[in-house]
């Protein structure tokens, strides 16, 4: 009964919604898809991230989602897929019931000059508008180095208008880059209607733990996501260890009490 108040909250009030990426649960996906999801949704997710559909038709992915209660918050893609199969990749994402897709990584070689790079974003972005999708691009700790002109490639990304790209801050990468995540958030206030919630144990190791139980510190940076305009809280750990289920769960607990939902 908790889960379906807290949905119900979610909906009715406007209320940050919260999703798994299921790249965290990416090898039970891999082995039975249709199981991790039912597991996820009793857990009280809102949503779940897909980056890939493991062989599955969307028809039937659509439906162990409905199953499940959960909906499709967005998915990644690499920029190669929506320069080259944008139509199908359309046609799966309307299935799946939403717009939203963001590119979900690109080689580090390549960000030192980016202004190529950046015309390619914009071209598919204007691409995926014309057929009704909304692109975002989704950061990893590389698009925070300092440039020549002293800026990042995440700020060559602000300049493109905000109604074209839309941001996937991901505060755990920003963090491991050095860079202060909070400070992210304000810069990209308005544009960022997804962002992920991945947490560390230490800077040093890149040792993922669940959302809550590391050092980033997102009991002020779930709150500042919130202010900032995100629609969609996206729990993601990379290594979830022996228990995934349970690492996601606890993850869950942790950005909910943040909220203030319990």
């Amino acid at each position: 009964m908790e889960t379906v108040r807290w949905r119900r909250i979610a909906q009715d009030w406007d209320v940050a919604r919260v999703a798994l990426q299921l790249y965290t649960i990416r090898r039970e996906c891999e082995r039975d898809l249709e199981d991790a999801l039912r597991r996820v949704g009793p857990q009280g997710y809102d949503g779940v991230e897909l980056f890939d559909l493991h062989g599955h038709d969307a028809a039937e992915v659509r439906a162990w989602l409905d199953e499940a209660q959960l909906v499709a918050a967005g998915r990644h893609a690499r920029l190669e897929a929506l320069e080259e199969e944008l139509p199908a990749l359309g046609a799966e994402l309307a299935v799946l019931g939403t717009d939203r897709v963001a590119i979900s990584w690109i080689d580090p070689d390549l960000l030192s000059d980016p202004g190529p790079i950046v015309e390619r974003i914009g071209a598919a972005a204007r691409a995926a508008r014309d057929i009704g999708l909304r692109l975002g691009f989704h950061n990893h700790w590389s698009e925070l180095r300092r440039l020549d002109d002293g800026g990042t490639f995440l700020d060559a990304l602000r300049e493109l208008p905000a109604d074209l790209l839309w941001l996937e801050l991901d505060l755990g990468w920003i963090w491991q880059a050095g860079a202060d995540p909070l400070d992210e958030l304000r810069r990209t206030a308005g544009r960022c209607p997804l962002v992920h919630a991945k947490d560390y144990a230490s800077r040093e190791g890149r040792d993922d733990v669940p959302v809550g139980d590391g050092v980033v510190g997102y009991d002020r940076l779930v709150p500042a996501a919130v202010e900032a305009g995100a629609e969609w809280l996206v729990v993601e750990e990379d290594e979830v260890g022996d228990d995934p289920f349970g690492a996601v769960e606890r993850s869950l607990h942790s950005v909910r009490r943040m909220l203030g939902g319990s």
